[in-house]
């Protein structure tokens, strides 16, 4: 399950790649607790990955405000957030509801979904947010 953050997964956006990082560190304990094979820290860990997920969300959201970020793409980027959100919490609910400490599934959707996220709609931003930089 381990997920190793390269330089492809850059933006070249500083807070949004320091998040990125932070998030996939987090995936990545989240194996090392499953080894522990405790259901209450498997359940804290995860807590604490959808937590910081929901923060860096909330960055992304206010900085597309802050750099008059299309309406359009704003609200791609927002409905993006909310399936994350919605799917992640049944994983997260159903993972809690089993009284298990087989994470695999739900670490391989948010490893796989943030990576597809960095690379579509992230990069999209920050090239948008360059892009207007050069213009101004």
């Amino acid at each position: 399950m381990e997920t190793t953050w390269d330089p492809s997964m850059e933006t070249g956006h500083e807070e949004i790649d320091r998040q990125h990082r932070e998030i996939i560190g987090l995936i990545d304990e989240l194996r090392v607790v499953e080894q522990a094979d405790e259901v209450p820290a498997i359940a804290g860990a995860l807590v604490h990955v959808m937590d910081l997920t929901v923060v860096h969300f909330r960055m992304e959201e206010d900085l597309m405000g802050e750099v008059d970020y299309p309406a359009h793409l704003q609200r791609e980027m927002i409905d993006q957030h909310d399936e994350f959100k919605s799917y992640a919490r049944l994983r997260v609910i159903e993972f809690s509801a089993a009284n298990s400490t087989a994470i695999e599934p739900l670490g391989s959707f948010i490893r796989t979904w943030l990576v597809g996220h960095e690379f579509g709609l992230d990069r999209k931003l920050v090239d948008w947010i360059r892009g207007q930089e050069l213009a101004g």
